[in-house]
């Protein structure tokens, strides 16, 4: 985390919202600010340009704390830019937001490919946002991205990784309102290699309604006794699975932002 005493710009917890005129008072030009914090203020994404634009005359900053605001994936694109155009920056915390697999993955993917393989690893916090299938998610970046969940608490730290990954993402599994499905998980790559979609199959087994038609005959009722548990009284073939997809990172490797229009499918 940041040591103490850095030059920090504060305006954490004073509920401003998207009324950010104060920003205006600050001076023009390079920033000395290594950190900037903006924390629980009920920003949204249409507030959000004007902390960026400040953070992005910071050369020296380390860290942006956002967490507990409103942003969501409309601002993502302007937070990857941040990322690659001041590649100094450790930590970006980003917890108790809005932001889907569509945003978060922006964000990562910036956060990945500006980092060198000496670099301290990014620490980004994107738990409790609304992200489908984290775990789905997760090991679909992880395909093609230097990125850890820092399963390891004692080797893995702000600033070091012990699988010498680049993006450190603590706690990505607990988003917000969304219990774990017990479903079928898999990952596959697309054949152009530009979109990595985590396929979620559910199987959706419906209850047959019970049969009140009498049996016909001994030998007819027999046959259904035959049956054995292994089919049951009115047992149907189960439904056929149901697949959910979801786009989560458009021209991962080629430096290109997901587009506006990808939706992701939420249940």
């Amino acid at each position: 985390m940041a040591p103490k005493n850095v030059p920090k710009l504060d305006f954490s917890r004073r509920a401003l919202g998207d009324n950010l005129g104060q920003l205006d008072e600050i001076q023009r030009g390079k920033l000395p600010y290594e950190e900037v914090d903006f924390s629980m203020n009920s920003l949204t994404s249409a507030g959000l340009d004007a902390v960026i634009e400040v953070c992005k005359r910071c050369p020296k900053l380390r860290v942006l704390k956002l967490f507990k605001n409103h942003i969501d994936d409309v601002g993502a694109w302007g937070l990857a830019d941040l990322c690659r155009a001041v590649p100094s920056i450790q930590e970006i915390h980003l917890s108790h937001n809005k932001f889907t697999a569509t945003g978060a993955t922006a964000i990562i993917v910036a956060s990945e490919e500006v980092r060198q393989a000496d670099s301290v690893p990014m620490w980004l916090r994107l738990e409790q946002n609304c992200i489908r299938h984290p775990e789905a998610v997760f090991r679909a970046l992880q395909q093609d991205l230097s990125v850890c969940t820092r399963v390891n608490i004692k080797s893995c730290t702000a600033r070091v990784c012990r699988n010498k990954c680049k993006v450190h993402l603590p706690h990505f599994h607990l988003q917000r309102g969304l219990s774990p499905h017990k479903s079928d998980e898999r990952r596959e790559h697309s054949t152009q290699g530009e979109i990595v979609e985590c396929r979620v199959e559910v199987s959706q087994q419906e209850t047959p309604p019970r049969g009140r038609k009498q049996a016909q005959g001994s030998s007819e009722a027999k046959t259904r006794r035959g049956a054995g548990k292994g089919s049951g009284r009115g047992a149907q073939a189960p439904a056929p699975k149901q697949d959910r997809f979801y786009d989560v990172t458009p021209g991962m490797k080629r430096g290109r932002m997901p587009p506006s229009d990808v939706i992701v499918i939420d249940d």
